[in-house]
């Protein structure tokens, strides 16, 4: 058995996920270290993964958030995705990164202008009047390492 085994890193902000490589011997470090964050929580993906996500990313001002696929709360900042063996150890994932990614949606909020027309003696033009709030969803971007 190695020092390390593999887990996929979910960065909300860009969007993306790929492969790291987790430490064996400190696995709480390890998460804490990929996902920036010193209290953790964990969401059972099936049987046999886990996502490991900030406990206290939603109370902090948010950029995105992450949608889990069948879960019902958003989860806040980045994300590491393991395998869980029979004895609830973190181990490599089962799943492809491309199966993984599959059940994951970032959302933002998207700030669209909203124009008046200004037609006033010796101004013509338009302004900002105020702003539309959508949520804009996408799909995460694989990273995959050359080798």
């Amino acid at each position: 058995m190695t020092d390390k085994f593999t887990g996929y890193l979910i960065d909300a902000k860009a969007g993306t996920i790929r492969s790291v490589e987790i430490d064996r011997k400190d696995v709480l470090k390890s998460i804490y270290a990929h996902i920036g964050c010193t209290c953790i929580d964990a969401v059972r993906i099936g049987d046999h993964h886990v996502a490991y996500c900030d406990d206290n990313g939603l109370v902090d001002g948010l950029e995105c958030f992450t949608q889990l696929a069948d879960f019902p709360s958003p989860l806040a900042g980045n994300l590491l995705v393991t395998g869980v063996n029979e004895e609830g150890d973190s181990v490599s994932p089962t799943h492809s990164i491309d199966l993984v990614a599959g059940q994951f949606l970032i959302s933002r909020a998207v700030f669209d202008p909203a124009f008046e027309h200004i037609d006033e003696p010796g101004i013509i033009g338009t302004r900002v009047a105020g702003f539309n709030i959508r949520i804009q969803q996408n799909r995460l971007t694989i990273i995959r390492l050359e080798v």
